[in-house]
């Protein structure tokens, strides 16, 4: 029998599950869920060695915003004991679930505001039934690869960049799986991380869902016996390879990434998992703009004729949805250039957490796959996790050569300048050093 690390761990699951008939968030413009496919949980991991204390949590939620994070982080760390700076809300990002972003709605009237007043309670809950758990572990880490995922930005013949299926393009196809046991072999828990969009029912379902993240956490715990949080890599740029309407999709290939993940599990070599350590750090990224007034002007002037037509003709109101947004934003950088001044940046948090030999690195939306490859093979730690989507979401982070070929994730949904995602690479790299280097002075 291995001896255990000075780490004790505690878990603990909740059903977050909402009503039939709340808003759906992912696909624009789709409306309300009419059904329930399978439910949703978060799941609360507690670690503690003696002097530092860190909570992860994972979430079947598309993401959730920055200001409410911080406000559910202060209640779990009242009932976690632990500082709110500890705590890591992590989605999975799936766009089968509620809408979280509710704009101060009152919950008296507003299903979605009704819901995210609740879940800060039971995550609360969860950590506090995981610190009640909390007992000495040992930690194992393994690794394989998963085929479910795709690079999405396909390149037509005229040079348009769409939403496609790129087998040539960068892609993350590893399966990293922390293994933590009690010493006396029983299966505690399990961290499972790989990086693909949970988009497989495609963009007309409405059918609440954790999409693939839920049937490969049943496949992990059905036959390891331990508790599964599925923490989402770097899939800004990465979608499930198949996407085809119904909840056979996301169960085929949540049963292809459990297995996978089950064979990592399986194969996992021991690892220290102290001493904690835990950075972080608030980053101020660049907004998007434009490269002189002529391209705004153009922009505003075609954004606004395109509106004008969609509205003409009654089109689906995802189209109206998305020319609308980037109209706003095309009127503010104009704004900014005709004034002289530069647009606001864009806050963004990142989160480092050292576990021995373990690291976890954050990032604040959808990050491309390019971002937390760099970071992993970056990494002062050998077995390091990308999670992304945590603790608020800022939007898609592309990669600086994205920007000239343009597409959805650059044209649509980023908000920042392209040297974000070399300020997110860096700030994650110093602040793993630093959670490491804290960790080694608490050990000594």
């Amino acid at each position: 029998m291995r001896k255990p690390s000075p780490v004790r761990a505690g878990v603990a699951r909740c059903n977050i599950t909402p009503s039939v008939g709340i808003d759906l968030c992912g696909f624009a413009g789709r409306g309300i869920s009419v059904g329930l496919g399978d439910d949703l949980y978060a799941t609360a991991l507690l670690l503690d060695d003696g002097r530092a204390r860190v909570a992860v949590l994972h979430l079947d939620l598309i993401g959730v915003e920055g200001p409410w994070a911080e406000m559910a982080c202060r209640l779990i760390a009242r009932q976690g004991r632990l500082p709110a700076g500890n705590i890591l809300l992590c989605c999975t990002h799936t766009h089968y679930g509620p809408t979280t972003h509710v704009n101060g709605k009152d919950p008296a009237t507003s299903a979605e505001s009704a819901y995210m007043a609740e879940l800060k309670f039971k995550l609360a809950g969860a950590v506090e039934e995981a610190r009640r758990k909390l007992g000495p572990v040992i930690a194992s880490v393994g690794r394989s690869t998963s085929d479910i995922g795709v690079n999405r930005r396909e390149r037509l013949p005229d040079g348009r960049i769409i939403l496609g299926h790129n087998p040539e393009g960068p892609i993350d196809r590893e399966v990293i799986v922390v293994r933590l046991d009690r010493p006396n072999g029983e299966a505690l828990a399990c961290l499972l991380n790989f990086a693909a969009h949970p988009v497989s029912q495609g963009g007309r379902s409405r059918l609440i869902s954790p999409d693939f993240p839920g049937p490969a956490r049943e496949v992990v715990e059905a036959l390891t016996g331990a508790t599964c949080l599925y923490l989402q890599g770097a899939c800004g740029n990465i979608n499930s390879v198949t996407m085809r309407e119904g909840l056979d999709t996301p169960r085929t290939l949540g049963k292809r990434l459990g297995a996978a993940a089950v064979q990592a599990y399986e194969t996992a070599q021991p690892a220290s998992l102290a001493p904690l350590g835990i950075a972080t750090r608030e980053v101020a990224l660049p907004a998007k703009s434009f490269s002189s007034l002529g391209e705004a002007r153009r922009a505003v002037e075609e954004l606004e004729a395109e509106l004008a037509s969609l509205t003409e003709s009654r089109a689906h109101r995802s189209s109206v949805f998305w020319t609308n947004l980037r109209l706003t934003r095309a009127r503010e950088c104009l704004t900014s250039l005709e004034a002289g001044e530069p647009l606001p940046r864009v806050p963004g948090a990142v989160w480092a957490v050292a576990m021995g030999e373990i690291g976890l690195a954050t990032g604040p939306g959808e990050i491309f796959c390019e971002i937390g490859l760099a970071v992993k093979r970056g990494s002062p730690l050998p077995h390091t996790m990308y999670v992304s989507n945590t603790n608020g979401s800022i939007g898609y982070v592309p990669v600086p050569e994205a920007y000239p070929e343009g597409g959805y994730e650059v044209s649509h949904a980023s908000r920042v300048g392209p040297e974000a995602a070399g300020m997110l690479n860096d700030t994650a790299l110093a602040l793993l050093e630093r959670a490491h280097a804290r960790a080694r002075r608490r050990a000594r």
